[in-house]
C-alpha cells in the first residue's frame, strides 16, 4: 500500500516537472496594447498630378516682313511641326506645362525684290512654359484656354544666286543665314476629351508671335549687306494626347 502510494505521487510530480518544461518551450503571448503604437502601412502614390504629351501641328501660312525701313514683305508657307512635354496638374482647374516643338515651312519670295536671287526655307525650335484653365468637364469634354512664354530658334537656310552663280562666290563674299534664339509668346484655346482615366485627346488652336531677328547676311570685298527681319506669327491647329502618370 505504502509503496502503490509513492508510486502514484512520484508519477504526478513526474508528469507536473515535464509540463512546467513543456510551457517553458511554448512562444511568449504577449497582450494586444503592445501592437498598438504600430505605424500602418499605407501605400505611397507615385506621380501624382504629372503628366506627358505628344503633339503633332498644321501650321498656316503668314507674312515676313524683311528689311527693315524698306521692308520687302515674303510669305512663310504653311507646314507641319511637331512637340512633346511633361507638365502638372495642381488643381481640378489649373495646370501647367513645358514643351519643345520643332517645325519647318518654305519661304515664298514670289512678291518680293528678292525673288531672282533668294529662295530657302525656315526652320524653328520652340522651348515654352505654358498655363491653362480647365473650364469644367461635360459629357467627357473639357474645354481650356491657356497661355505660354518662351523663347525660338529661327534658322533660315537661304540660297543666293545671281546669274547663275552663287553669290557668295561672285562677290567674293561670305553669306551669313539668319539663326538665333527670340522671345515669343503664344495663346491658346481647345478642348480635352477623356479616353480614360490616365489617358486624354488633345485638340485646339494657337496663335503663337515671334520677335524679330536676323534674315540674311553678305559681307567682303567691299560688301557688308545685312537684312533682318521684323518677326513672325504663326497660326495653328495641332492635336495630341496627354498621359496622366498615376
Amino acid at each position: 500500500m505504502r509503496f502503490t502510494t509513492l508510486t502514484t505521487i512520484g508519477a504526478a510530480l513526474i508528469g507536473t516537472t515535464q509540463f512546467a518544461a513543456a510551457a517553458d518551450m511554448l512562444p511568449p503571448i504577449y497582450d494586444a496594447p503592445l501592437y498598438e503604437n504600430v505605424p500602418e502601412v499605407v501605400p505611397v502614390e507615385i506621380g501624382n498630378g504629372w503628366y506627358l504629351r505628344g503633339d503633332v501641328s498644321y501650321d498656316f501660312d503668314s507674312d515676313l516682313d524683311v528689311g527693315g525701313d524698306d521692308s520687302a514683305e515674303l510669305g512663310l508657307d504653311d507646314g507641319y511641326g511637331f512637340g512633346a512635354g511633361f507638365g502638372y496638374r495642381f488643381t481640378d482647374f489649373f495646370r501647367g506645362d513645358l514643351t519643345a516643338r520643332y517645325s519647318k515651312a518654305d519661304l515664298d519670295f514670289a512678291d518680293t525684290p528678292f525673288a531672282a536671287v533668294l529662295d530657302g526655307d525656315a526652320s524653328s525650335w520652340e522651348l515654352m512654359a505654358n498655363a491653362y484653365v480647365d473650364l469644367g468637364t461635360f459629357v467627357g469634354f473639357t474645354p481650356y484656354v491657356g497661355g505660354g512664354v518662351g523663347a525660338v530658334r529661327t534658322e533660315y537656310d537661304l540660297n543666293c544666286s545671281f546669274g547663275g552663280f552663287d553669290c557668295g562666290t561672285l562677290f567674293d563674299a561670305s553669306e551669313t543665314d539668319g539663326s538665333d534664339w527670340r522671345f515669343a509668346y503664344a495663346l491658346m484655346a481647345g478642348v480635352a476629351y477623356n479616353i480614360s482615366d490616365n489617358l486624354a485627346l488633345d485638340v485646339g488652336y494657337r496663335f503663337l508671335d515671334v520677335d524679330g531677328g536676323e534674315f540674311y547676311g553678305l559681307s567682303g570685298d567691299g560688301i557688308d549687306y545685312a537684312l533682318e527681319d521684323d518677326g513672325y506669327q504663326r497660326h495653328t491647329i495641332q492635336a495630341g494626347v496627354r498621359y496622366s502618370l498615376w
